[in-house]
């Protein structure tokens, strides 16, 4: 009986021992479990989440969930997603690669268990699984040994994910930014398609047009019309306008015209200019000159570093625009005081800025400025040119002629020179000239310039702090000299300038100071200006100092208050005050009411030392096609009317159409988009082929149109000779097998003309299918199997795609052709596994919908050999 015991008790021992799983093998530094050969389904799910890291985004990424509530995280997926190296072993039990940087090396040695990061090492008992050929680690083992710690959300099914250390996909992210910010400021644009020019020996494409009456009830009426046209002509802009008074006898002032090339491709000439041009000159010149002039330098925007400071007077509210290079780059309002500041960044090379002035009220107006740049920055080991000739129409044919250059010595050093000639000065009219630029750090500017026989001039711009500029200036003048009409012999200037913001107080201050000096006295000025915001009140105060020599100063002060409602009325008072003499100069108050598409506007100003007062009401309101303004006025001793309009004409927008604005449309230019389905992918709009019509598209500085009647996509109102980047999204279109082309284009616009472009959009095929493994005669879906892509008769993978967790497979977006669709051979390999068949081969077809291909599968099975 006992013999017998015994032997039940041994047979029970070895029943209960045979019990344990045979994939479970521990030892004393490791614990791994395999299941690849013969997955438990009750032990764990495998099913995607969603990772998601701040400031980069999400992505998804199959995990295991265990019964025991683990998750278990794939290494080689997660370490791809976030960039960081790592390779797999020949036998496909272990990783490698570095992590943080390349000092900071680190393996995983799934069969001793270990982890091993830099000159640490981390047993992993029950934090490793391999599944299927994939590695896994459970997920809390991340941030021991990594520094990467994954915070995982059952019911959401999403991770967040965060790092102690820089992730290679974040410094991936913040160089692009990095580097996008440095084209843009080179203003270089990067795009997958490049649109160049096109050249017509003419083309005629726009049409400025406006008229005003002004109606003086003593003195009459006063008629203006002005018409501009707007053209290409032998390869480049050509551009002439007309303006009529009925009061004025007509005068070539009156007539302006130009034609103007650019290609910034080209080396030796870039620009050129014919007919009435302009030119920064030393002399005073007091009438139009009609010549020619070429450059070689770009008309992009190439920004160096630093910058200087405008500070102008406007009227109250008014909209000004800044252009460098005829480039918008920066707008403003003007306070309640017309005061406006642009902090202008200095650019490579020469230079232009204009200034344009948008009036809101029914004395709307609009003008165009020139202003002198004060530096010529070029970069280092360029060389930079310009010759201008031409006729002065002073009624004395005075001819004028110069040549300039400029040289970047170094990153700090910018030196130039050239030749002015004027016939009608004195001492055979030319003037020789140099000056130089010094830019030692960012914040610091020096510039000087001598022009022989006429002046020295000095200037330094710096910035205190990043917001506070000193600006000095000083010049010279030769005596008895009569080139600028200046007859004070020196000249001094110093600005202060000193933005502000506290809490919700947003303002600058002011100081400016000038000096003239003359042969028996010294006249001065000085202004202290200071302007606030907070919500919807602005204010404004000023004080103005004049003063000769040692002569008592007069003193003005000027006080600007206004507040916006938020029924969109604006209300606005201001005062002048005499403070040398204590007394009230002027007052005034104006109420303005804000519409959709204009505005509506009454002020009364009083005049205390004339005696006299000024009530005006006026009104404006921008049509789709024209500006319209009509006000009135009212004085003690006269009355008027007025009313103005203005607008553009672009033709040539396709299927007839013809853009209206109530902007200037001469010197622009415009894009036609024409999306069509390019069945046979040569990217043409061939016969047969129809449009598709578009609800987005993203154009950097420009503004699409959507017509109903057509599928045009129409861009009106861009600058000529200016690369624009226009975007396309392939969620943006209606059907899911379609995609665009081309995701970005970099187009060239040609001057007052649209440019038509064709946007080819392919129609995709998609396949489905399964990878079956078999296992006793049974087939079951398996998850995580890679298979590749490829062209029918070539070892390119076009695409590639993993089955999902129930075995599923597919794939969209396939371009009309033929393929092959193979398992993956390494793959394969590593899980000793064989596919029947190794590869399928299918034809996607062309079709407006979109071709599927199913029947796509994959048996695997065991390889026994």
């Amino acid at each position: 009986m006992s013999s017998f015991s015994f032997v039940a008790k041994i047979l029970f021992l070895l029943v209960f021992l045979s019990s344990f799983t045979p994939y479970e093998k521990k030892s004393e530094s490791n614990f791994v479990i395999d299941k690849s050969t013969d997955p438990d389904p009750v032990s764990y799910d495998l099913f995607p989440v969603n990772v998601i890291i701040d400031g980069v985004g999400s992505f998804d990424l199959d995990v295991l969930y265990t019964d025991s509530n683990l998750l278990y995280i794939n290494i080689e997926d997660l370490f791809r997603a976030l960039k960081i190296p790592c390779t797999t072993g020949l036998k496909g039990i272990d990783l490698d690669g570095f992590i943080g940087n390349e000092q900071q090396s680190y393996s995983i040695d799934f069969a001793k268990g270990l982890v091993k990061v830099g000159e640490r090492t981390f047993s992993a008992p029950n934090k490793l699984l391999k599944e299927s050929g994939s590695l896994y680690m459970e997920s809390s083992y991340f941030a021991k040994a990594f520094g990467i710690t994954l915070d995982f959300n059952y019911r959401s099914l999403t991770i967040k994910l965060k790092a102690d250390f820089e992730l290679p996909i974040v410094k991936q992210i913040r160089l692009e930014k990095i580097r996008s910010n440095i084209s843009k400021v080179k203003g270089e644009i990067v795009a997958d398609t490049l649109i160049s020019r096109d050249y017509h020996l003419f083309k005629f494409g726009t049409l400025d047009w406006s008229a005003s009456s002004f109606q003086n009830w003593k003195g009459g009426t006063n008629n203006a019309f002005g018409l501009s046209l707007g053209t290409e002509l032998l390869y480049g802009e050509a551009n002439i306008s007309v303006n009529y008074f009925d009061r004025y006898k007509f005068d070539n002032r009156q007539l302006q015209y130009q034609w103007r090339w650019i290609d910034n491709d080209k080396t030796f000439i870039k620009q050129a200019q014919v007919g009435k041009i302009s030119v920064s000159t030393i002399s005073f010149i007091n009438a139009p000159l009609v010549g020619a002039s070429i450059r070689n330098s770009p008309t992009t925007v190439r920004k160096a570093q630093g910058s200087y400071v405008i500070d102008e007077i406007t009227e109250a509210n008014w909209t000004v625009e800044l252009y460098i290079n005829n480039v918008l780059v920066d707008f403003t309002t003007a306070d309640a005081s017309g005061s406006f500041t642009f902090k202008v960044p200095i650019v490579y090379g020469f230079t232009t800025v204009k200034l344009r002035y948008y009036g809101p009220t029914g004395e709307e107006r609009t003008e165009e400025r020139e202003m002198n740049v004060p530096y010529t920055v070029v970069a280092p080991n360029e060389f930079e040119y310009g010759l201008s000739a031409g006729v002065v129409q002073d009624g004395d044919g005075s001819l004028f002629g110069k040549w300039d250059f400029n040289y970047g010595v170094n990153r700090i050093l910018t030196v130039g020179g050239g030749v002015e000639y004027l016939s009608s000065l004195a001492n055979n009219g030319l003037i020789p000239f140099a000056k130089a630029t010094v830019q030692p750090f960012s914040k610091l500017i020096l510039n000087g310039e001598y022009a022989h026989g006429v002046r020295t001039k000095g200037l330094l711009n710096y910035y205190i702090t990043k917001d506070i500029l000193l600006e000095l200036d000083y010049a010279k003048y030769a005596e008895g000299q009569k080139v600028t009409l200046f007859n004070a012999s020196e000249e001094r200037e110093a600005k202060l300038s000193m933005p502000f913001h506290y809490k919700k107080v947003n303002g600058y201050f002011r100081l400016d100071y000038s000096q003239l000096v003359y042969d028996t006295f010294n006249y001065n000025y000085s202004n202290l200006m200071f302007s606030a915001s907070y919500k919807q009140f602005n204010a404004n105060a000023s004080t103005q100092i004049n003063w000769v020599s040692e002569k008592d100063p007069f003193i003005t002060n000027d006080l600007v208050l206004g507040y916006r409602f938020r029924n969109n009325y604006v209300i606005r008072s201001s005062a002048r005050y005499n403070a040398t003499d204590s007394a009230l100069i002027s007052f005034s108050t104006e109420l303005e009411k804000r519409i959709a598409k204009g505005y509506f506007s009454a002020s009364l100003q009083r005049n205390l030392q004339s005696n006299d007062f000024y009530l005006n009401v006026g009104c404006k309101y921008d049509f789709s096609f024209a500006r319209a303004t009509v006000s009135g006025s009212q004085s003690k001793l006269n009355s008027g009317t007025s009313i103005s309009a203005r607008g553009s004409l672009a033709f040539g927008g396709g299927n007839g159409y013809i853009h209206s604005n109530n902007n200037s449309s001469v010197g622009k230019g415009g894009i036609l988009l024409y999306p069509f389905l390019d069945l046979n992918n040569n990217g043409i709009l061939d016969k047969g082929e129809h449009m598709v019509k578009l609800t987005t598209a993203r154009i950097s500085g420009g503004r699409a149109i959507f017509n109903e009647k057509d599928s045009i996509v129409r861009i009106p109102n861009l600058n000529s000779f200016t690369s624009y980047l226009i975007e396309f999204n392939d969620n943006d279109l209606d059907n899911i097998a379609w995609r665009f082309k081309h995701k970005t284009y970099k187009v060239l616009v040609d001057p007052n003309q649209f440019k038509r472009i064709d946007v080819p959009i392919l129609s995709m095929g998609e396949i489905s299918g399964m990878a079956y493994m078999e296992k006793e005669n049974e087939l079951k879906g398996i998850g995580r199997i890679l298979i590749k892509i490829y062209e029918k008769n070539s070892d390119k993978v076009v695409a590639e795609t993993l089955s999902e967790y129930d075995g599923y497979i597919y794939k969209l977006g396939l371009k009309p052709g033929e393929y092959r669709a193979c398992v993956d051979l390494e793959q394969l390999s590593n899980l000793n596994f064989i596919a029947e068949p190794s590869c399928r081969y299918f034809t996607i077809k062309a079709s407006e919908e979109g071709d599927i291909v199913d029947g796509i599968d994959f048996i695997l099975k065991k390889n026994k050999e």
